[in-house]
């Protein structure tokens, strides 16, 4: 284990390497190394565990993109808090440009003109600066701007709206919802084949910035056309023969590629990605004698059309790549060896034990949750509403209260063999490291999920700490949405999970992937890290309303992202199997 004096969080991190980066555009560095740190940044930003986390375990080669070079510089960074090639990069540059980057619209060079023109030397006056030169009409006088530039970044500052790069991603959910509009819109189109949905929502990542969609037709210009007409379309800022860009008025960016239907497979693996995957692919098929692009394989001087993914990935030598694996690990070595996971499918799913009631949080009646959950074919589900309080009951009333609900769930179990209902609760890891039910009630459950829910800012050592007694619980079975995100509202708890994984896999505990689409978590990083070590684990919706059951298909995206196949997800197994492994009786 390093010894260091200088922690970063990935969001620091982050900063720090997009401000390089952009300083590197200024100067017009190798286009391989600005290739690179656009690669690394892609990839920690899809990170949960902690990178400085990685570096003391020596693991930094496990993040995508990183190299010697890149690896030394965290060195350096974690353990002095300073990096001299950093410094060099941007040495001679306004500091004020750097404050411009999330701006909409202003990119690395934009901002160093900005910065330089108005003498903007410091990052703290920088905005208000900049607005001042906005609102008397100065930028439009600058080459490459004009009045329209100049009234958009006024805009922008008034709104503090942000560019594409650091602007809101999209919750997958949504994203899907404005993607399944589009798609079905242009099927109306009697040019239009097929449509595909690309990029990071075909991957199923936890959010999404801009959409990607290609469409298979012999009329590149009339499906064009009909894509621009799209009713919720505000802005178009690309048309061309092969490929349409547009702003939507709810802001998100929309990117239409079109081609003939015999070379729909090279375009959709291509604009699928990721980078990293496209990368690796690239250089095994380069070793091969083999080069890739959006228009097919080419071998020798013959260009190889494919009509889908299959036969394109099959032509490289390997096994198909599920999208969701596309992520630059391990997956072409052995999809090339016919060796990648048999992931897990929503089909494989048998039951939730996640969800609430009205005698919780609830939207629904404990009886109208369960027929749902019947309905969806679920051979057993678990009703687990958040634990009463006993400061508010008394130990007396809730013992009296756990037995009623009790009574109620074996009243629904001896009348129906069609689903078994399970009896636990969600518990509270209070900040005081205790659980917010005494041993003596949860002992009348069949079985607790703790969950991280308040006190969320504790450092480090005390979150860890909480987290490290519920695990040790001996009635604790699951640990619920472990790191406690919610997507675009609340990071990650500051959890050393070295320490976390390790006691759950000695305590044979298992994991929840929560399938509420603002909480995904586990983050796929961390499932992948976990799986490696031997933990099992479940997906859950933790469901609020009858509609929330829907989601379970979120969850299993990120268990598929975190290569995970049906053996390791114990709500896959039939009911006998699940209650011997969850150590439930069966009778």
């Amino acid at each position: 284990m390093k010894s260091s004096t200088h922690m970063y969080s990935n969001e620091a991190l982050l900063t720090i390497l997009k401000e390089v980066l952009a300083a590197m555009e200024v100067k017009q560095v190798s286009f391989f190394r600005i290739r690179a740190y656009q690669n690394v940044i892609s990839a920690i930003e899809d990170l949960t565990i902690s990178v400085f986390d990685l570096w003391k375990q020596n693991r930094l080669n496990e993040i995508s993109g990183i190299g010697g070079t890149l690896a030394q510089h965290l060195d350096s960074l974690f353990t002095k808090g300073k990096v001299k090639d950093f410094d060099d990069v941007k040495e001679g540059l306004p500091e004020g440009m750097f404050a411009l980057l999330g701006l909409r619209g202003i990119g690395a060079k934009k901002a160093y003109k900005l910065a330089t023109v108005f003498n903007l030397n410091t990052r703290e006056k920088a905005l208000e600066l900049l607005k001042q030169a906005a609102e008397s009409g100065k930028i439009r006088k600058i080459e490459g701007f004009g009045e329209k530039s100049e009234k958009a970044i006024l805009d922008t500052l008034n709104e503090q709206r942000l560019n594409k790069n650091s602007k809101e991603r999209m919750l997958q959910n949504k994203a899907a919802q404005v993607a399944s509009r589009i798609t079905k819109y242009l099927r109306v189109c009697e040019f239009v084949e097929s449509v595909a949905v690309l990029g990071s929502l075909r991957r199923r990542e936890p959010t999404v910035g801009d959409l990607d969609i290609a469409v298979a037709t012999s009329n590149p210009k009339a499906v064009i056309s009909y894509f621009v007409a799209f009713p919720e379309v505000a802005v178009i800022t690309a048309q061309g023969e092969s490929r349409a860009a547009v702003i939507l008025s709810n802001d998100v960016q929309v990117d239409i590629r079109v081609c003939s239907t015999s070379a729909l497979g090279a375009m959709t693996q291509y604009f699928t990605g990721s980078k990293a995957h496209n990368i690796t692919l690239r250089n095994f098929a380069l070793e091969r004698g083999l080069s890739l692009s959006e228009y097919g394989i080419k071998k020798g001087n013959t260009l190889h059309e494919f009509a889908d993914e299959t036969s394109f990935y099959n032509f490289v030598g390997i096994d198909y790549i599920p999208p969701e694996l596309r992520q630059g690990k391990d997956e072409v070595l052995l999809a090339s060896k016919h060796h990648l996971p048999d992931l897990v499918s929503l089909q494989d799913i048998r039951g939730d034990l996640h969800m609430h009631t009205t005698d919780s949080d609830g939207e629904e009646l404990l009886s109208v949750m369960v027929e749902s959950a019947q309905s969806k074919g679920y051979e057993y589900v678990a009703i687990t509403d958040h634990s009463p309080s006993i400061k508010t009951h008394g130990s007396f009333n809730l013992l009296s209260i756990i037995e009623t609900k009790r009574r109620i769930i074996e009243q629904i179990n001896s009348s129906s063999d069609k689903i078994r209902v399970l009896f636990g609760y969600e518990v509270d890891i209070l900040k005081s490291g205790e659980l917010a039910l005494p041993n003596n009630l949860l002992a009348k459950l069949d079985f607790t999920i703790a969950s991280l829910h308040t006190a969320l800012d504790d450092t480090r050592e005390q979150i860890t700490q909480r987290m490290l007694n519920a695990i040790r619980n001996p009635y604790v079975k699951i640990i619920g949405h472990p790191s406690g995100r919610l997507l675009n509202k609340r990071p990650p708890c500051d959890l050393d999970w070295e320490k976390v994984l390790r006691a759950v896999k000695e305590e044979g505990k298992i994991l929840e992937i929560n399938a509420h689409p603002q909480r995904l978590d586990l983050a796929e990083d961390l499932v992948y890290e976990a799986r490696k070590m031997g933990i099992s684990f479940i997906i859950n919706t933790d469901a609020h309303s009858v509609s929330d059951l829907e989601n379970m298909h979120f969850g299993v995206d990120v268990a598929r992202r975190g290569w995970c196949d049906r053996d390791v997800i114990i709500n896959t197994k039939p009911l006998a199997q699940f209650l011997k492994d969850f150590g439930i009786l069966s009778s």
